[in-house]
């Protein structure tokens, strides 16, 4: 059985692709819930959170400033946070 691509579905997927071109990583395995500062192999300190950061609001046409460091902890938090945003590009 496939999964069916939702918005939920499509913006999981955007999300983890960005971290991962971040990270230079694949997270395919990746819990959602799970810190990335336990990824293993991969330095997720404040630098690569602001990276990250930065990643995001370009992928999603947002506004300098308009995620930190709080809102990358986890994949499912970023989500969470683009959600509450009101709708990514």
């Amino acid at each position: 059985m496939t999964e069916a691509v939702t918005p939920a579905v499509e913006l999981a997927d955007r999300v983890r692709a960005v971290v991962e071109g971040a990270l230079g990583r694949s997270l395919d395995d990746w819990p959602a819930d799970v810190s990335l500062t336990e990824f293993p192999s991969a330095t997720y300190d404040s630098l690569m959170q602001l990276e990250v950061a930065t990643r995001l609001e370009r992928e999603f046409g947002l506004e300098t400033g308009a995620l930190d460091t709080g809102d990358v902890g986890t994949l499912d938090s970023v989500a969470a946070r683009l959600a509450e945003l009101d709708g990514p590009s």
